[in-house]
């Protein structure tokens, strides 16, 4: 039955009416159909997406075909997806950023320099015509060898550089080689107390040890001197003791005149005394006091004999002696050539300075008083002009070199004598 629906002047009115049997079958089956399909649609459109490996095609296939009059529209089968979505390219790595320069590694702090050594040079009297010398001496040493600092202090001479450098109160200083001698070897003054601290580097001079008297004394040889009132050098100097021994030696005994050199010059102008010793810069060339005390008083000069010579060698092995010519000094002075004892005198080390600053000390020294030096010691010290130090020590020196100074020799070529070579390098 079917609702119809009926008008009619009066109002509205709902009957029902039965459909003929024979045309209600094929209408029933219709929408039968109808729904099949519909639900089949649903059902497809509710079905999980197929598989890649099956193709949309197939899947419509496989699904049960409604009658094609009852057939709804079919919704298209979503596109399957790709086999696998390509990753997204990775993103293209950046340059890597230049890095802001490293800034320079802060220097580090210097480390602390190396503590100087510090050097007393003991360096004779500021009266003495050495001093000016060891000034220039300290000076190239610290131009030359920044390892060091030296400075320079006054003592009075040979000895009292013996005595500093024992108790290690200077470590450089003026030496003479005959006195280390005996120091060395316990001798004399040094006897029950040997002294074996020094060491030299050079000798710088080798000159006269000049006796000298009045021309009018009527003296004209040594033997002439005894009894007579003689200075035999400056109050407590090396020279004085050096006369003494020699003098005595000999068998010659003046009366000796104590004094310091400035006094022992004027009492020879005075003409209280008949002469004086004094120490000559060279063979040619005297001190300014023996010039000023000749022009006012002429001098002369007096040698040893062959004959006193050979008993000095054989007694004191450390002597050793120099010829000045007549006129070595102007013209008559002195009036005959003189044999004359050399006052030898050099620049040494205690011996624990270190053995490359000795070698560098060696040779600032050396170079500088060479062809191609800056002859600032020739400056200080007009006498030791062009000297070959090395060959000086080499001649003069009878106790051992620092081993600094040995190693500089043997680089010059210098043979030394067995008791020139160190202790430590036997």
């Amino acid at each position: 039955m079917t609702p119809r629906s009926q008008s009619s002047a009066g109002g509205a009115a709902l009957r029902w009416r039965t459909a003929p049997a024979a045309s209600a079958y094929p209408l029933a089956l219709g929408r039968a159909l109808g729904l099949a399909a519909l639900a089949a649609a649903i059902v497809v459109a509710c079905a999980p997406a197929p598989s890649a490996s099956q193709p949309p095609a197939a899947q419509s296939a496989a699904a049960p075909q409604p009658a094609a009059k009852a057939a709804a529209p079919q919704p298209a089968a979503p596109a399957a997806p790709a086999a696998e979505t390509p990753k997204p390219a990775a993103p293209a790595q950046p340059k890597a950023e230049a890095k802001p320069a490293q800034p320079k590694a802060e220097a580090k702090p210097a480390a602390p320099a190396a503590e100087k050594l510090r050097i007393l040079f003991g360096s004779a009297s500021t009266s003495s015509p050495h001093y000016p010398l060891f000034v220039a001496t300290v000076k190239v040493w610290n131009a030359k060898a920044p390892e060091v600092e030296a400075t320079n202090t006054a003592n009075g001479g040979c000895a009292d550089t013996l005595r500093q450098m024992e108790a290690k109160q200077v470590l450089a200083g003026v030496a003479c080689p005959d006195m280390a001698y005996r120091a060395w070897h316990g001798l004399e003054e040094f006897k029950g107390k040997e002294s074996r601290a020094l060491r030299f580097l050079y000798v710088y001079t080798r000159n006269p040890q000049a006796w000298l008297v009045r021309k009018d004394s009527g003296i004209a040889k040594l033997e002439d001197l005894s009894a007579k009132d003689f200075n035999p050098g400056g109050r407590g100097s090396g020279s004085e003791k050096q006369t003494e021994t020699i003098f005595d030696a000999l068998g010659i005994k003046p009366r000796y005149y104590r004094a310091s050199t400035e006094d022992a010059t004027q009492a020879v102008r005075d003409r209280r005394i008949v002469g004086y010793t004094l120490p000559q810069p060279g063979a040619t060339q005297s001190s300014a006091a023996t010039i000023e005390t000749h022009r006012a008083t002429p001098l002369d000069m007096l040698g040893l004999t062959a004959e006193q010579e050979k008993k000095l060698v054989e007694s004191f092995p450390y002597y050793a002696f120099v010829t000045v010519e007549k006129d070595g000094y102007g013209s008559g002075f002195p009036s005959r050539a003189v044999r004359a004892l050399a006052a030898t005198a050099g620049v040494a080390l205690h011996k624990d300075v270190p053995e490359d600053i000795a070698y560098k000390l060696t040779k600032a020294s050396m170079d500088d008083n060479g062809p191609r030096g800056e002859g600032v010691q020739a400056a200080g010290y007009a006498a030791v002009k062009g000297l070959d130090f090395a060959q000086l020590g080499v001649d003069s020196l009878v106790t051992p070199l620092h081993a600094g100074a040995a190693r500089y020799y043997k680089e010059l070529g210098k043979q030394l004598k067995p008791e020139q070579v160190p202790p430590d390098a036997k």
